[in-house]
């Protein structure tokens, strides 16, 4: 009887809600691919920022997923520019500090 209302009280299960995954600690976690300017780093992180902005902008914060997109941009543009070696790759690179610097993106 007392292990009976013991459980009962519990709710008779051990298991524990998953936790909810954070796209801002999602955001930043792909944001590390971008510490090394390297092609196949670019072009895997930039579908992912994508995914990163539409699941920030779910959340109601339109501000960091328009400044992710705008990051997302200047990640192209850059990859582009170093994978066709055209010499000159400083204005994608600002581009890209510029959109790392924006004080909206947390990481």
């Amino acid at each position: 009887m007392v292990i009976g209302s013991f459980l009962l009280s519990r709710g008779g299960s051990s298991a524990e809600p998953s936790p909810t995954v954070d796209p801002i600690a999602t955001l930043c976690l792909h944001m590390d691919d971008l510490q090394t300017p390297r092609v196949d780093a670019f072009t895997r992180v930039a579908p992912e920022l994508k995914a990163d902005a539409d699941a920030i902008a779910a959340t109601g914060n339109q501000q960091l997923a328009d400044a992710v997109l705008t990051l997302r941009r200047a990640v192209v543009a850059y990859r582009n520019a170093l994978q066709n070696q055209t010499g000159n790759d400083s204005a994608p690179a600002a581009a890209m500090a510029a959109a790392l610097s924006n004080p909206v993106i947390p990481c």
